[in-house]
């Protein structure tokens, strides 16, 4: 029986996959502009359509956006597995901070580590996969898929 989500996945892809968790040099250096997207899976998007009262009462963008751009970083460049694990425990454990240690934080908190656990593994074909910044070396444009969830602002 498995354990884990990462035991499942790894069952799932089989062990070749291995050698994708890699810190990847010799790319651009991380942009926030140009190498994040803010808060992947329509979030920023979803919040940017959202009345103006609320952007009025809590700003042009997300209150957590930051959390999500430190945790881009650490996806652009990659790394071995434990690495994954602890960005996406800082994401996390940000988001919980950001909104507070009250229900909705901890539920916001632990569904986006929970999510980019899942979603983020450097095997699937994603622009926001573990060492996604791979899509960037030898250019400083954006790779197709992720102009249109570009967000203003920080």
């Amino acid at each position: 029986m498995y354990k884990t989500t990462q035991e499942i996945l790894d069952n799932l892809c089989g062990r070749d996959h291995e050698d994708r968790f890699e810190t990847l040099t010799g790319l651009p250096e991380f942009d926030p502009e140009k190498h994040s997207d803010g808060c992947s899976g329509g979030m920023s998007a979803t919040y940017a359509g959202l009345p103006d009262w609320i952007h009025e009462q809590f700003g042009e963008t997300l209150p957590w956006r930051r959390c999500c751009v430190e945790h881009d970083r650490a996806y652009y460049y990659g790394g071995n597995r434990e690495q994954k694990i602890a960005a996406d425990k800082r994401l996390k454990e940000c988001v919980i901070e950001t909104v507070g240690e009250t229900v909705a934080g901890l539920l916001l908190g632990n569904s986006m580590r929970m999510a980019v656990h899942i979603g983020g593994q450097p095997y699937f074909a994603t622009p926001y996969r573990w060492g996604y910044g791979e899509d960037f070396r030898g250019t400083e444009m954006l790779p197709p898929g992720r102009e249109e969830k570009k967000e203003t602002g920080s």
